[in-house]
């Protein structure tokens, strides 16, 4: 057990109620949360706050259907009620053939377990000096760096420590605690009366490893450089997607690679073994990566974590699975992508540290390839992508690309297509990887694509 954890775990005790009531199979799964977030604003502590969440959620199995619960009140007495709830729901559902836990002795290919998860500093009983320092540090930084940017919309740094735990019947018996630290600023610069902002971000498991003078600056330069920014007459251009901007539509994605989303909905669905994107192109999930911030052991039913090829050479090769969705697949094993929202939630199927494979080109490399067209640094709407179908239309912002050279600044202009393809369309891959933090952990290079649908709003 943990020494962190601010009190024990239920998580053994609710699997012995749950199988001396009745149930043929149990699983519990526990999670313990501290957050803690400092924000800066004007040279001064803004905000200071703090966050606990703990709690336990129970499936139980019996004759073909599976019943779950969840409560935060870890009290006996509420335990008892959890696990007669689990069971009450267990005996209302319909059966399902591919329901049940996993075996505890299943193996996965790809690297070993990830190594250091977590980093003792971040801890519930850690003061908060450090953590305002490193806020006002990031907005002081912030408005010092260029000189059209002399105020923040506000910055931010915050950290975590999650403590996980599962036992099931089928012999897992498991636990892990990670952490993660980040901070983001939005910096503000003006001209006379046009304002402009910019936005960056770092993160890591610990405070050291977090960058915040690029932090700083890649805020300041961003907001700088969209100073006198317009619109670009509408058509069809090829376009560039820096690293992030491409990391962000990514991320619109994961629902057609889940087996959860995706079987027979997506565009991706039943194309295993054909080829869906350039040549150049191959996606992996590794939640085993080194400094992956959704690295993990195992997944949300405890099954060892193994790396997942995705997209290898432009053919889809895998989707994600758990172990429901791979049984009803016909597949002899899950990709270890079962993932909860939290306790509260029944495991689903989700990425883990998704990572599309840079090139050898530098961002230059692909502007001068492109000649004549537009860069995309920063997109807005990522909400009104249809990850099944692939349909979007964004904002973007950006810079008019002559003759291979960054231009005048862009902004107020859309672009619309389809990401599955955009895929197929893909010309060239940078080396620039760079990763994003959001429902997972996604890593992608800029990329050059053939031709996008561009209009002025």
């Amino acid at each position: 057990m943990s020494a962190r954890l601010l009190f024990g775990s239920p998580a053994e005790n609710i699997l012995d109620l749950a199988l001396s009531s009745g149930a043929q199979a149990a699983e519990a799964f526990f999670q313990q949360g501290v957050e803690l977030r400092a924000r800066a604003f004007e040279g001064a502590l803004a905000e200071l706050t703090s966050a606990q969440a703990r709690g336990a959620g129970l499936r139980t199995f019996g004759r073909g259907r599976m019943g779950f619960a969840s409560t935060s009140d870890l009290g006996e007495e509420s335990l008892r009620r959890l696990v007669k709830m689990a069971l009450e729901v267990q005996a209302h559902t319909d059966p399902d053939a591919f329901a049940g836990l996993p075996d505890a002795t299943i193996e996965t290919d790809g690297a070993a377990a990830p190594g250091e998860l977590e980093d003792g500093r971040i801890d519930w009983r850690a003061g908060a000096r450090e953590r305002t320092r490193l806020a006002l540090e990031l907005d002081a930084r912030a408005t010092s760096c260029r000189p059209a940017v002399r105020r923040t919309a506000g910055a931010v740094y915050s950290d975590e420590r999650v403590h996980t735990e599962l036992h099931s019947s089928r012999g897992v018996h498991a636990a892990f605690e990670a952490t993660v630290a980040y901070a983001f600023v939005e910096a503000v610069a003006e001209r006379g009366d046009e304002v402009q902002s910019g936005f960056g971000f770092t993160f890591a498991r610990s405070p050291d490893g977090l960058d915040v003078g690029g932090c700083a600056e890649e805020a300041a330069a961003g907001a700088e450089s969209m100073l006198g920014a317009r619109t670009v007459r509408s058509g069809a251009y090829p376009v560039v997607f820096e690293n992030r901007a491409w990391a962000a539509l990514l991320g619109s994605m994961t629902a057609a690679i889940t087996a959860q989303g995706g079987e027979g909905v997506s565009a991706l669905a039943r194309r295993i073994g054909e080829p869906v994107a350039a040549p150049g192109v191959s996606l992996v999930d590794d939640p085993c990566l080194p400094q992956g911030l959704a690295s993990r052991p195992w997944d949300d039913e405890g099954v060892p974590s193994g790396r997942t090829a995705v997209i290898e050479r432009g053919v889809l090769r895998s989707l994600l699975h758990n172990s429901e969705t791979a049984r009803r697949a016909g597949l002899a094993r899950s990709t270890s992508n079962a993932s909860r929202e939290s306790y509260r939630s029944a495991p689903e199927v989700g990425a883990t540290n998704l990572v599309f494979q840079a090139g050898e080109d530098s961002l230059d490399d692909l502007l001068s390839r492109m000649g004549d067209g537009l860069l995309v640094t920063e997109l807005s709407g990522l909400h009104t992508v249809d990850g099944l179908s692939g349909d979007f239309s964004l904002g973007v912002s950006g810079f008019r690309v002559r003759r291979g050279r960054r231009g005048r600044p862009v902004r107020q202009t859309a672009i619309a297509g389809n990401l599955f393809t955009l895929l197929a369309e893909i010309e060239g891959i940078a080396g620039d990887l760079r990763f994003l933090y959001d429902a997972c952990f996604i890593g992608a290079p800029s990329i050059l694509v053939r031709s996008l649908a561009v209009s002025s709003d």
